[in-house]
């Protein structure tokens, strides 16, 4: 009461300063109320919920709103006429509203981006306790089929085909809720997030009020590809606060996946001093993400290259310079055997924080074999590298002789073990020095192949703990993809032991230009059964990893390494086991992928396990 009558005294000094008389006092303050709660006049998708601390704007002064919507007046000075807005980027001049209407929006389930939305409302004292905000623009609801087969969309894109506006500057006439002026304006609007589309769903897009005069092109951009649509609404209008709803029947889907150069890993010989590597983009409509090698259009090139790390010291990798034509990079080396991952990025000066990895690349600086294996029991015969990827050596018990290791499903390495039979690290440097080894928890936002191929150092954990794989949206337990796929590296029905030349190398392995994953099949025997004697291993002799020795009396050897794990990414069994990835699962729709397993006692050839854990890869020929 103190405060209010102070605030009162003030206030009445400074209108007695200027001449008003009592009475003008009394309609100015008096009647002003303590307080009101937001509320939003306009269809339900307009709804406002600002967070307790968040700021709405009042004749220009920021207020903070409290609990439940609830704003104070105590520091809003009393007048005649209050102008309350929202966000606080808006811009009041005299009786008009300026506002920045963006083009890239935030998908909201049910519901508007409110932050591409500006809500005004004008009132005097007596109004400010019923105060309602309008919606300054309108919106496009979108109904979207449900697809099983894409399952979810990152992005809609909306264009217009005619002079219809999508974003831009506006301003807008408070009195009348009419739009005066149009600056900077664009016919392109863009709608980003995740929206689940195994089932029907709707996009909500802020659109400002008109008539339209023509068609637009709407473009849904999925993981695996998207679809388009022409949508018809000429002569149909947005308004102020409320929906505008068209249903997008028989959208034409197509797959399609971008990627840059043709294979991820590079074969270096050790001695040679530079590798220059195609990162052209491309894209593939492949389900199975198959190497198509269509050249993508040239927004899509890389505008610089850097290393990330290498396994073997700070001046290892000499330089990365990218070609005028954006096409390839050049790496400069020091001849020594060793491993190096190379990104390409979307900005000019990669080391900017806005700068975005486009793709990655493994330089494998070693000399290659390789191995021949016989007819084996599922028909197949199958030529393998004489050592791990990423292994420099194939000498028994030397650390060079491991290689590296990979979740299933990415294509890029991370570092093992730094000595032979210990759970220890590997060292990784850059041209400055160390780099250190680098977890993120799994989850909807890092879950999935973009932030997986934006984030190449980084070691996704588990996303869920759960699995389904009943009815889509597919999941699995302790995968670091939150959303399920089988098809990562290219051979999704690898369970049924698919003729090897029918095999087709995705654009996610990691295997060099010429070779792939291996298939479930790789190292069975003639004979059935999944041990070590119906295995190419029945007389290998185990050494820390197994010493197999063929009809010509050449050794061949099969490290152990151990693995990553799924919770924290943390090295183990580096001592004991070594574990090598299959390109499939044992069974359709299995929550683990195989792999085989090299122990003292026996050899597994159907193990499986979390595609979230990291193993060891011994690459196999392509067959035509």
């Amino acid at each position: 009461m103190i405060k209010l009558l102070m605030k009162y005294l003030l206030f009445a000094g400074v209108m007695a300063v200027v001449g008003c008389t009592e009475e003008k006092m009394e309609e100015v303050f008096i009647e002003q109320p303590n307080s009101f709660h937001i509320k939003v006049e306009g269809d339900e998708a307009f709804a406002l919920n600002i967070p307790s601390g968040g700021k709405i704007g009042i004749n220009g002064k920021e207020v903070q709103v409290l609990s439940k919507g609830l704003v104070s007046l105590y520091e809003v000075p009393a007048e005649e006429k209050y102008t309350v807005y929202y966000p606080l980027s808006v811009q009041l001049q005299e009786e008009r509203m300026k506002f920045n209407m963006p083009k890239d929006q935030i998908y909201r389930t049910g519901g508007v981006d409110v932050a591409a939305c500006p809500y005004y409302a004008v009132a005097d004292n007596e109004g400010l306790a019923d105060l309602k905000l309008k919606p300054a623009l309108g919106a496009l609801k979108l109904i979207i089929p449900a697809n099983q087969e894409f399952a979810s969309i990152s992005s809609v894109v909306l264009k217009s085909e005619s002079d219809d506006i999508m974003a831009g500057c506006i301003e807008l006439d408070l009195e009348s809720g009419n739009i005066i002026t149009k600056e900077n304006m664009s016919r392109e609007v863009v709608l980003k997030g995740n929206i689940d589309i195994t089932e029907n769903n709707e996009a909500i897009i802020v659109l400002p009020p008109q008539t339209f005069t023509g068609k637009l092109d709407v473009m849904l951009v999925a993981p695996k590809g998207g679809g388009t649509y022409s949508l018809d609404l000429t002569g149909k209008s947005i308004e102020a606060g409320k929906v505008l709803t068209a249903t997008l029947d028989n959208i034409d889907w197509e797959m399609w996946t971008y990627y840059y150069g043709t294979s991820n890993c590079v074969i270096v010989p050790p001695g040679q001093l530079s590798v220059t590597v195609n990162c052209a983009a491309y894209y593939t409509t492949s389900p199975v993400y198959a190497y198509e090698n269509i050249s993508a259009e040239d927004n899509y090139l890389p505008l610089s290259a850097a290393q990330l790390w290498n396994d073997v010291s700070s001046d290892f990798v000499k330089g990365v310079t990218l070609s005028s034509d954006r096409k390839s990079f050049t790496v400069n080396l020091d001849g020594r055997p060793g491993n190096a991952v190379i990104a390409i990025y979307d900005k000019d000066d990669p080391k900017t924080e806005d700068a975005k990895i486009l793709w990655s690349f493994h330089i494998w600086v070693t000399e290659v074999k390789e191995q021949h294996l016989g007819m084996n029991v599922k028909g197949n015969s199958y030529t393998v590298l004489d050592r791990n990827l990423g292994a420099t050596s194939v000498i028994p018990g030397e650390r060079s002789s491991i290689g590296l290791l990979y979740q299933w499903g990415r294509k890029d390495p991370f570092v093992g073990t730094g000595e032979y039979g210990k759970n220890s690290n590997a060292k990784m440097y850059n041209e400055v020095g160390e780099v250190a080894f680098a977890t993120v928890k799994g989850g909807e936002s890092t879950g999935n192949v973009k932030y997986a191929i934006q984030n190449p150092t980084k070691f996704i954990m588990y996303s869920r703990s759960k699995s389904n794989t009943a009815n889509p949206p597919y999941y699995c337990a302790y995968d670091w993809l939150y959303y399920a796929d089988w098809a990562l590296w290219g051979n999704p029905e690898g369970y049924t032991y698919p003729k090897a030349s029918n095999l087709t190398k995705s654009i996610y392995d990691p295997s060099p230009e010429g070779y792939m994953v291996a298939p479930n099949d790789t190292w069975m025997g003639a004979s059935d059964g999944y041990d070590k004697t119906s295995s190419i291993f029945a007389a290998a002799e185990w050494s820390k990893g197994y010493v197999m020795v063929d009809d010509s009396g050449q050794n061949w050897w099969y490290p152990i390494g151990g693995w990553r794990s799924r919770k924290n990414g943390k090295l183990t069994a580096a001592d004991t086991n070594g574990y090598y990835w299959c390109s499939s699962t044992d069974r359709e729709k299995a929550a683990n992928s195989v792999h085989l397993t090299l122990g003292k006692d026996d050899v597994k050839l159907n193990s499986n396990n979390s595609r979230a854990n990291s193993s060891l890869i011994r690459c196999v020929k392509i067959q035509k």
